[in-house]
């Protein structure tokens, strides 16, 4: 159901999706940062890649978990303050408590929030959206210029969050709706 392995490998792409919710979270960000997309599914994130930032931005859902752990000490080690955000955080924020920063919920409710902090100077915190549905038709057209699009079988667009259906085994429409 993740992975389409077999048919990435017949087209020569390294994975199926782009990940929109990070080019939809980069787009958030002031349009003059420099932001570069290191896409854990489909490349390895070098210590030149953290050297190169004022701060790593990761996170995702509970496949990602390890992954973003594994950041997380990366950057500390580095000294390089790092923020955390997405489903499994928001869900199970105190597995994230090594992360400079945790954004809870969606990220267009409070990256505001979270750019002022960062400018006047915070190096730690946790931003919490308020739950509910957020107005996608609000949120900025995510950075597809920062993807490699050769490494995907398809990039998608969002036109809603959550979802209709209520799976026993699914977690997001008690984040999401």
């Amino acid at each position: 159901f993740w992975n389409y392995k077999e048919t990435c490998d017949l087209t020569g792409a390294r994975y199926p999706a782009a990940p929109l919710g990070l080019i939809t979270v980069a787009a958030l960000l002031p349009k003059h940062w420099e932001v570069r997309l290191v896409n854990r599914n489909t490349e390895r994130l070098t210590e030149d890649d953290v050297a190169w930032a004022d701060m790593v931005m990761t996170g995702g859902m509970l496949p990602q978990r390890n992954d973003a752990l594994q950041i997380i000490d990366m950057c500390r080690a580095a000294g390089k303050p790092v923020v955390t955000g997405g489903p499994d955080v928001t869900s199970s924020p105190d597995i994230y408590s090594a992360a400079n920063f945790q954004v809870l919920g969606e990220a267009e409710e409070i990256m505001g929030d979270f750019i002022a902090a960062w400018r006047s100077g915070a190096r730690q915190g946790v931003f919490t959206a308020p739950m509910g549905k957020t107005d996608v038709t609000l949120s900025p057209l995510p950075r597809f210029d920062l993807l490699k699009l050769n490494q995907y079988l398809h990039v998608g667009i969002q036109f809603s969050r959550g979802c209709p259906f209520s799976c026993e085994f699914c977690d997001i429409i008690e984040l999401y709706g």
